[in-house]
């Protein structure tokens, strides 16, 4: 039962990958920013105020400072509420998927704060997996640590490193699936409803949190 609850853990954060990927691109293509990280932010808050465009620094200031309050949120919630917040992470990017489509093309400000919100929660909620620091919202990180524990597998002969190769690319796949599905749609001429697709993986993600959930308790685990 527990390599079975381990597999179920390990579902769910591949689908939170290809949400997290989902995400990203919608945002590129739509609105031309990718509003998953906070490193754009910051570097858009300084560079546009050497620029005297202050209202882009103070957007991004709004931003940057959105992103904190949800990884705030993260940290403050579990010590209060008894409730899975991967359910309330997967349930918010379900919302923000159903408001990112409603938007009008002009409000992309509007679109990067529901985004970065959004992202930042799963973030913190989905922050790894065996131990290992894995994000589901952007690939820097995750593209690094495969190709290491590639070379240390493959070229150095150490199998120690083959779950952390299995997660790192598992977690790289489903992110660009995400990306590519969102590319084909967009290509198909769905625009701005394009992100309704992310629906589809949330609601697998539920599927496999639910089966967690009744997993740990089959195995006597609280859950707090």
């Amino acid at each position: 039962m527990e390599e079975q609850l381990e597999q179920s853990k390990q579902r769910l954060h591949f689908c939170m990958a290809v949400i997290g990927g989902w995400f990203g691109a919608y945002m590129v293509l739509r609105f031309g920013h990718f509003a998953s990280a906070v490193t754009v932010n910051l570097l858009e808050m300084f560079t546009g105020a050497v620029k005297s465009n202050w209202r882009l620094a103070l957007l991004r200031l709004g931003s940057t400072a959105l992103y904190a309050f949800a990884i705030l949120l993260t940290a403050w919630l579990p010590k209060r509420t008894h409730s899975d917040l991967r359910r309330w992470a997967i349930l918010i990017d379900m919302a923000a998927a159903l408001l990112l489509c409603m938007l009008p093309d002009n409000a992309g400000d509007c679109g990067v704060y529901i985004s970065m919100f959004a992202m930042a929660f799963q973030w913190s909620t989905f922050a790894g997996k065996r131990g290992y620091p894995c994000s589901t919202i952007f690939s820097t990180n995750n593209l690094r640590q495969f190709v290491d524990a590639w070379v240390q597998v493959h070229l150095n002969r150490d199998a120690d490193h083959t779950p952390r190769m299995h997660l790192y690319g598992g977690t790289l796949l489903s992110f660009h699936s995400g990306v590519l599905m969102v590319c084909i749609l967009w290509r198909l001429g769905c625009g701005q409803w394009a992100i309704l697709g992310a629906l589809i993986p949330a609601a697998i993600a539920m599927s496999w949190q639910r089966r967690d959930i009744h997993l740990r308790q089959a195995m006597g685990e609280k859950l707090v």
